[in-house]
C-alpha cells in the first residue's frame, strides 16, 4: 500500500448483520494499519457508534460525501460485496469475517464482531423488561421483509414453539420482533417499538438467546461472555462460514439437507443473490420435520 493513504473507507452494501461482522473487519484493519483513519458509509450507521476504531461514520444518504472522502487520493476506498467474491460463490469453507479480510488484503486477526454501548443505553433497556426470570430473547425472522417467512432461512414455527414451550416456566421468553413479524405462541411478550440500537443491546446482554442465522447471532457474538444460545442454520456449511463455534449451531436433518442438495434455487439465492428474493417451491414436502433437536436447559 502506497504510504500516501491516510484514510481507509468502508462502503458496506447490505444488511444489519453484515455491518456488524465489518466491525470485526475494521478492528483487524485497524491493528495492520493503526495511522489509518477508518470511514464507514453504510445503511446502519447505529452499528458503529461509540467504536473506537471509526473515526467517521456516515450513512448513505449524508450530503457530499464523493467530494470529501471518495474522490480523495489519500483515501483507500473498498465498496466489493464479499457475498459476490470468488470464495464466496464457489462456497469455499471461510468464514465471512477471514474473507472479507483476505480480499481487504490484512490479517484476520479480531474473530468476533465488536459493539459499543453506554452506560443510559444500557440502563434504558433494563427498564423496559422487568422480571424474576431469566430472560430469554428469541428472534424468529430476519431479512428485509419480517412479514415474510422465507423458508431457506427461517426454521418452521411449529418446531421453534415446540422448542420454546420448554422454556415457559423456567424464562420469560421475549419475541424480538417488528409488527409484521408472524406471532409465536409460546412467548411471553413481543417487542416491537425497540430502535436499532435497543434491540442489539438486548441480544448482546440478555441471559439466552435463541435466534436463526442473521444479525442477532452477530449482536450476541460480540459480547465474549454471552450465555447460552442457539442458532438455527440453514445448511450445515454455513456454521462455517457464517456462525460461531462457541453457539449451539443447529443444523437441518441430513434428511432434509439430501432433498436441499438439488434445489437450484435454495442455492442460486443462498450464497450469490438476494435471500429475500427466494420463491416459494420449496423442495421439502409438507410435514417434514427440519430439525430433531430436543431443548437443552442451562
Amino acid at each position: 500500500m502506497s504510504n500516501k493513504i491516510s484514510t481507509f473507507l468502508l462502503h458496506i452494501q447490505g444488511g444489519l448483520g453484515k455491518c456488524i461482522m465489518a466491525t470485526a473487519v475494521l478492528a483487524s484493519y485497524k491493528a495492520a494499519h493503526p495511522n489509518h483513519k477508518i470511514v464507514v458509509v453504510s445503511g446502519y450507521p447505529e452499528v458503529f457508534v461509540n467504536n473506537p476504531n471509526v473515526d467517521k461514520n456516515f450513512s448513505f444518504t449524508t450530503p457530499y460525501l464523493w467530494k470529501d472522502y471518495y474522490s480523495k487520493p489519500d483515501v483507500k476506498i473498498y465498496a466489493q460485496d464479499p457475498y459476490f467474491t470468488a470464495s464466496w460463490v464457489k462456497n469455499e469453507r471461510k468464514h465471512l469475517i477471514d474473507l472479507w479480510c483476505e480480499e481487504i488484503g490484512v490479517p484476520s486477526i479480531q474473530k468476533t464482531p465488536l459493539l459499543f454501548f453506554s452506560g443510559p443505553e444500557v440502563d434504558e433497556l433494563q427498564q423496559m423488561i422487568t422480571t424474576e426470570k431469566p430472560l430469554l430473547v428469541v428472534q424468529s425472522t430476519g431479512g428485509a421483509n419480517a412479514a415474510a417467512r422465507a423458508w431457506i432461512r427461517n426454521p418452521p414455527a411449529s418446531e421453534l414453539e415446540e422448542f420454546l414451550k420448554v422454556y415457559m416456566e423456567s424464562h420469560f421468553i421475549v419475541h424480538l420482533c417488528v409488527p409484521e413479524t408472524p406471532k409465536l405462541m409460546n412467548v411471553h411478550q413481543r417487542l416491537e417499538t425497540l430502535n436499532r440500537r435497543q434491540a442489539m443491546a438486548l441480544v448482546h446482554y440478555c441471559q439466552e438467546f435463541v435466534g436463526i442465522d442473521s444479525f442477532g447471532q452477530h449482536a450476541r457474538s460480540a459480547n465474549p461472555t454471552a450465555g447460552p444460545t442457539t442458532i438455527f442454520f440453514p445448511l450445515e456449511e454455513s456454521v462455517s462460514r457464517l456462525g460461531y463455534p462457541k453457539f449451539m449451531n443447529v443444523v437441518p436433518t441430513p434428511e432434509v439437507q439430501e432433498m436441499l442438495k438439488d434445489s437450484s434455487d435454495y442455492f442460486a439465492s443462498l450464497f450469490k443473490h438476494s435471500i429475500d428474493s427466494v420463491g416459494e417451491n420449496c423442495p421439502i414436502p409438507a410435514g417434514t420435520r427440519w430439525f430433531n433437536l430436543a431443548p437443552v436447559k442451562a
